[in-house]
């Protein structure tokens, strides 16, 4: 009698590959439509992400598309490593400012676990992201570059839905990115924070800070939520393999105790995906209210009583974006966003130095520099400039408001060593211009900028 060869044990814990990842792999992308998942060349070109290897293939909110896909039940585990090795020299027009150089190294590491329920097309999942940080020192000022401390998390979120039809996420994650910057101005990177004053005497105007402005792209409500009861809610709705649409609202408070805010907000976005063409546009409204009331003093008796705390600030804005996948030779597009945010005091008046408009437009481009097959294959160029304007209300008699400017301008190469290690220089100059109100003249900061980062993403 032969020996029963027994079943192989089911596998629940699994290092997420490819299919987990929607969009082009190196040979091809995936799509899905009702009851058939497809992998391999003339996947539909719908689910493209970008050039394989590119920043639009690198963007982490996958164009909208659902992440980590997982057909079965188990647990997903994957992640990403890298390190940064940068200089920048900063010259300041200040004439109370000095100059500055800096050599700098920032390392990331993230392990991601993916617990997934799966029956047919529905699915119940949640993600938790543990960060470990190069900056061995505690506290946000210390580590203002690598993230808040040694150890953090990044996503910590759970969904539910039918794969390519609607979810509902909660918790804390990203909202969908609609203003790409490319290959370069990665967040927290030198080129990204541009030409900055760090605490240099004269960076500072009453309440206001000169600092140079960061670009807008409909993000007062984008970034992950910090805080200590802050988070997300969001519907996403997928009526077609090209069409796409988030409905992200914020809730929750910042704090307990005096000083505390509580955070109100929703930003709808949607992507409509041809693959080689993707249109992007947002909007989005934020609150944020005092959590207590406030003593006030009556002037005629001295009587304390409780009344309303006015102290807030409302975020607003809109942004579009459009970009052009040409696989596999040339990824590029072109965004511009505009936002408000008023600031109030106590008694609910505006405050003219803690309100701005802020008005951003940039571009970028990138191009494989190998035909397929060839050695050059996994080489990369890219470029990318973005100009942020920043108007405050404060103005001093009849003169110009506060205005502050930022251009910001870099190249990149990339390789892609044996299809895991991205090796990528980015060179960069960037020029922040001041002009507050009741000056005779704008001044300007300058920087030049270059970092060498190593990526591995598993």
């Amino acid at each position: 009698m032969p020996a029963l060869i027994p079943p192989p044990p089911t596998q629940y814990v699994e290092h997420l590959g490819p299919s987990a990842y929607p969009g082009n792999g190196p040979y091809g992308g995936w799509t899905w439509w009702p009851g058939v998942v497809y992998w391999g060349p003339g996947a539909s070109s719908a689910m493209m992400r970008g050039l394989y290897g590119g920043s639009l293939w690198l963007e982490p909110t996958f164009n909208g598309l659902q992440w980590p896909y997982m057909t079965r039940t188990g647990v997903g585990v994957s992640g990403s490593a890298w390190v940064d090795t940068g200089y920048e020299k900063i010259d300041r027009e200040y004439a109370t400012a000095v100059n500055s150089t800096r050599w700098q190294q920032q390392a990331r590491a993230l392990l991601r676990v993916t617990p997934t329920y799966v029956s047919g097309r529905f699915f119940v999942q949640a993600q938790a992201e543990l960060v470990a940080n190069g900056c061995q020192s505690t506290g946000s000022v210390t580590c203002d570059m690598a993230g808040q401390g040694t150890v953090d998390t990044d996503d910590l979120w759970l969904r539910v839905g039918h794969w390519n039809v609607w979810d509902v996420k909660v918790g804390r994650f990203e909202g969908w990115e609609l203003y790409h910057t490319g290959m370069g101005l990665d967040i927290n990177t030198l080129e990204r924070l541009g030409p900055r004053q760090e605490g240099q005497p004269g960076a500072r105007i009453g309440d206001t800070v000169i600092e140079p402005p960061d670009y807008y792209g409909v993000n007062f409500m984008h970034d992950r939520p910090r805080g200590l009861g802050l988070g997300y809610l969001a519907l996403h709705l997928y009526p077609m393999s090209i069409l796409r649409f988030e409905m992200l609202g914020e809730i929750g408070t910042t704090s307990l105790g005096t000083g505390a805010s509580n955070y109100l907000g929703g930003r709808p976005s949607a992507i409509f995906d041809l693959g080689w063409l993707k249109l992007k546009a947002g909007a989005e409204y934020q609150s944020k209210t005092a959590q207590n009331q406030q003593f006030v003093t009556d002037p005629n008796t001295g009587v304390q009583s409780k009344g309303t705390d006015n102290t807030g600030t409302t975020n607003k804005g809109l942004g579009a974006a459009v970009q052009f996948v040409f696989d596999p030779y040339v990824e590029l597009g072109a965004n511009i966003a505009y936002g408000e945010s008023t600031s109030r005091n106590a008694d609910g008046n505006a405050l003219d130095t803690g309100s701005f408009t802020k008005t951003s437009v940039g571009g970028f481009a990138n191009a494989h520099l190998g035909r397929r097959g060839s050695v050059l294959e996994d080489l990369m160029l890219g470029g990318g400039a973005n100009w942020t304007t920043q108007y405050y209300s404060h103005r001093v008699g009849t003169n110009n408001q506060d205005y502050f400017a930022h251009l910001q301008v870099f190249g990149a190469i990339q390789y892609l060593v044996a299809k895991q290690l991205f090796v990528k220089v980015v060179l960069a100059y960037a020029r922040a211009d001041f002009w507050p109100s009741g000056e005779p003249d704008s001044i300007s900061n300058t920087m030049l900028s270059g970092r060498l980062r190593l990526m591995y993403l598993y």
